[in-house]
């Protein structure tokens, strides 16, 4: 599988380039530059820069002149785009942050976020600290304003975060073993104070740290994996376990990471089949579960499929090569799209049809071999990441995007939204921003993409 991976290129930014040109446009001097390094795995890389300069006419206006092997532009506003010709790389986008929120020091001891959810409505996120600490911000206001809310939920490392659908509930668990719910009703008006809120319920079962989460329709049901090699249903109102499900075909498997959703419209003619012959076992304290499935990445490096109706695992797929690299660390479900992506702690990126998981993946993908840490689905269709441009109109790619991605949050803090593409996978955008710090988590939030990286920063990406 590895072996045919489709290698994508790397273009990466100056972090603070865009510094650098306001300090240009500000007229504090007439020109200055900032590097641009380009990376393709198996070629040279080529490390070259970018001068930028004070047009002489129009005094709001920077030029910009690629040298050394890369090209560079500004489109509009804050669209900026890197092109290598000597590895091959197309004009790509190079997306920054929108707006980057950091609770202050004063506030935070302790900077790397362990955990990071956005709720639906995207009015507010939530980040955790290895003190087991939870912080909830409003995402309007000053980017540096203080948390509406904080909690300490736990006793050690949080590592989860869920808003519930209402965008009021959060679901959070920790290395504790534990699951706690938090009440996260937004601030009445700007000049709020910081609430300190305590857990509404506290969830206990398993035995190891849990490491993922998921909320089954409205919320009455949850799930949560952990490193006990269990996936667990919870019951919301009485806080109690109904059912335990043991992960890698019952050997119990470490789990890391969960995918929760409706079946897809042709669950039954594949390997699942066989399950649909199970009587229903549903229990009273279920609601919202009979049309649901669960995939969850385990440490193995295989994929497990849950159907939440029979309480059965119908699917596995094989487990990857022996070591911890091997180790399947984030995974995303569309039943839409029939499309399943795993990211592997090797970098490997995997995508499948789940109408034909036994077949193996379609495509497989990888830019080095830094840990995947986290994907997550994007709409593409209407993103403003696409580029028209001299360098585009003559390339067969013009024109042909799929308006499906993902984002993939990686440890070498080099994040990128990857276009899936019929003809195979393309690097749409590269998040910039970071200074090489591990980009830990990535969600999406109505036409915005968010990310959390260990330099305590929360960056907001806009896609219209």
């Amino acid at each position: 599988m590895d072996a045919q991976a489709t290698i994508l290129p790397i273009c990466t930014v100056q972090h603070d380039f865009q510094t650098v040109v306001k300090d240009v446009l500000d007229g504090l001097v007439p020109e200055d530059t900032f590097w641009i390094s380009c990376y393709k795995q198996g070629e040279p890389s080529v490390h070259g820069k970018a001068t930028a300069t004070l047009d002489e006419r129009d005094r709001n206006l920077v030029l910009y002149e690629g040298r050394d092997g890369v090209q560079f532009r500004n489109h509009d506003q804050d669209r900026y785009s890197v092109a290598c010709p000597a590895l091959g790389i197309d004009e790509t986008c190079v997306a920054t942050p929108a707006t980057s929120y950091q609770i202050s020091a004063d506030v935070r001891k302790q900077s790397q976020i362990t955990a990071f959810d956005v709720a639906p409505d995207g009015s507010q996120f939530a980040a955790g600290y290895h003190d087991g600490s939870v912080y909830i911000r409003p995402t309007s206001g000053p980017s540096a304003a203080p948390p509406s809310a904080t909690s300490k939920a736990h006793v050690s490392t949080v590592t989860s975060l869920r808003f519930f659908p209402s965008s009021r509930v959060l679901l959070t668990a920790g290395a504790d073993f534990s699951l706690s719910v938090l009440s996260a009703e937004p601030p009445e008006s700007s000049s709020y104070t910081t609430a300190k809120v305590n857990p509404a319920r506290t969830l206990r079962g398993h035995t190891r740290a849990v490491t993922s989460t998921a909320i089954i329709a409205r919320g009455r049901n949850v799930l949560s994996g952990s490193k006990d090699g269990t996936v667990r249903l919870w019951d919301m109102p009485s806080g109690s376990q109904i059912r335990t499900f043991a992960a890698g075909t019952n050997h119990f498997v470490p789990v890391l990471a969960l995918s929760a959703g409706e079946r897809w419209d042709t669950y039954g003619s594949g390997p699942e089949a066989e399950s649909q012959n199970t009587p229903d076992s549903l229990d009273p304290r279920e609601v919202d579960t009979a049309d649901k499935v669960v995939f969850c990445a385990l440490q193995d490096g295989s994929f497990e499929l849950f159907d939440l109706r029979t309480k059965r695992a119908v699917f596995r797929s094989r487990t990857g090569s022996s070591g911890a690299r091997a180790a399947l660390q984030a995974l995303a479900y569309s039943p839409e799209r029939y499309t399943l992506a795993t990211g592997a702690a090797s970098g490997l990126t995997s995508i499948y049809d789940i109408r034909v998981l036994g077949q193996g993946p379609t495509s497989t993908f990888r830019r080095n071999e830094a840990p995947i840490e986290d994907i997550t689905l994007v709409d593409l269709s209407s993103a403003r990441f696409g580029l028209r441009s001299p360098f585009l109109e003559s390339s067969s790619l013009q024109g042909t995007s799929s308006g499906f991605g993902l984002a993939i949050a990686t440890e070498d803090g080099l994040p990128y939204i990857a276009e899936l593409h019929p003809s195979g996978p393309r690097v749409r955008a590269e998040l910039v921003g970071t200074d090489c710090d591990a980009v830990r988590f990535v969600k999406t939030a109505g036409h915005d993409v968010w990310s959390a990286a260990d330099d305590g920063v929360v960056r907001r990406y806009k896609l219209q």
